[in-house]
């Protein structure tokens, strides 16, 4: 599928006060559902106003309609609960996020564990999906982008045997299957109500980079290269079968959580083959803005007919990345591309984008110094470069 954007964003943008402090009294029971949602309708509606005056495409919602990236799926389907905060016996300590969140003092915030048979009896998302898609005009529905979290976020975070009942499911292998035919109902849903461009949010699959998660996991007597296998088979179930023309995109980062807190560190090698080749996504988002992503090199592996986009701008740090920099980065990467392809630069060029490594307030909290004009001149400076080396298709 041809990419949407050479310019293009993660989701997740800078919150204003007015929505961070109604989301703080809706969680002391201080602001009522209805006025957290008012709140949320009009700051959507503003923020993609803001959007449209900088040029910025793919349009999000911000993720304003959501407390964290991840949140609104799992614990609106049948058959899960919510569990907030999580305790410690509940989760994987080997999982980069909790290991790093355990070190830091600070406990995991929410969790939805599996304790009935998964049932899709009402959309989690449709909802979610208006707020957005009613603040543009019919015409420009497909500039929109709206992102889901991965079937695989609680499974790695929680302790084995703690993400679903045994009394339900026998095995991962059933749990998987249930929850991959809910995703595919959802996304019906949302095509049906207008979504032609989805982005499923991964940091998990990068952590199998990580030296320090795949010994704890044999540590815990689960083999790395099998629970990778069944995430990617999951990813693979949830989307399939989608209509032809709904693009599908995967970002995969190391994590960015509260002040833009990182879990993980590796280079793609350890997972590349496997991961392009297996994965039926159209393009792939990927954190590329420091060295603990590695280098362009495993980005042979990527098929003719794959985009990918390379997170080349930072939200982690309010300083503007050098624009030159960031094109001699995008070369350097076409040219690994196109020799893993046998074809030209040039070709390999047209399915390469450019974007930030993440979303700039994931779990509703910014990096320090960010603020709403820094995070546009972010995106002013992505758009700028895609311009250069795109002329006429950023």
């Amino acid at each position: 599928m041809k990419l949407p954007f050479h310019a293009d964003q993660i989701g997740s943008l800078i919150r204003p006060a007015a929505l961070a402090g109604t989301q703080a009294k809706a969680d002391k029971g201080e602001a009522t559902a209805d006025e957290l949602l008012e709140v949320q309708r009009w700051t959507i509606g503003d923020i993609v106003q803001k959007q449209q005056a900088h040029g910025v495409r793919a349009l999000t919602s911000g993720e304003f309609d959501r407390k964290y990236y991840f949140s609104g799926f799992f614990e609106k389907l049948g058959g899960f609960r919510e569990v907030s905060p999580v305790p410690w016996d509940l989760t994987r300590l080997s999982a980069p996020p909790i290991a790093a969140l355990k070190k830091a003092g600070r406990q995991y915030m929410m969790a939805a564990v599996c304790e009935g048979k998964i049932r899709y009896e009402t959309s989690p998302y449709l909802d979610n999906w208006r707020l957005l898609r009613d603040a543009v005009p019919k015409d420009q529905w497909a500039e929109c982008k709206f992102t889901m979290p991965p079937p695989c976020y609680f499974h790695l975070r929680l302790a084995p045997g703690k993400c679903y009942s045994r009394d339900v499911y026998a095995d991962d292998d059933a749990f998987f299957a249930d929850l991959a035919a809910a995703y595919r109902k959802e996304l019906r849903t949302l095509y049906d109500e207008g979504l032609r461009n989805v982005q499923i949010d991964d940091p998990t699959l990068a952590y199998f980079c990580s030296d320090d998660m795949l010994q704890g996991l044999r540590e815990d007597g689960v083999d790395p290269d099998q629970l990778f296998e069944t995430y990617l088979k999951a990813h693979n179930d949830c989307i399939a079968n989608r209509p032809a023309d709904m693009h599908v995109g995967l970002h995969v980062c190391r994590g960015n959580f509260s002040k833009s807190m990182h879990f993980s560190e590796g280079s793609y090698e350890k997972i590349a083959e496997r991961f392009f080749t297996t994965l039926d996504y159209d393009t792939f988002f990927l954190e590329y803005d420091s060295p603990r992503a590695g280098g362009f090199e495993p980005l042979r592996f990527l098929p003719r007919g794959k985009n990918v986009v390379l997170g080349v701008v930072t939200t982690k740090d309010p300083a503007l990345e050098d624009a030159e920099d960031m094109k001699a980065k995008v070369r350097e990467a076409a040219r690994i591309i196109a020799a893993g392809q046998d074809r030209s630069v040039e070709e390999a060029m047209g399915s390469i984008g450019v974007s930030p490594q993440c979303g700039f307030a994931s779990v509703s909290v910014g990096a320090d110094g960010m603020d709403e004009d820094k995070m546009f001149d972010k995106l002013k400076l992505v758009k700028d470069v895609a311009k250069e080396l795109w002329p006429g298709e950023a």
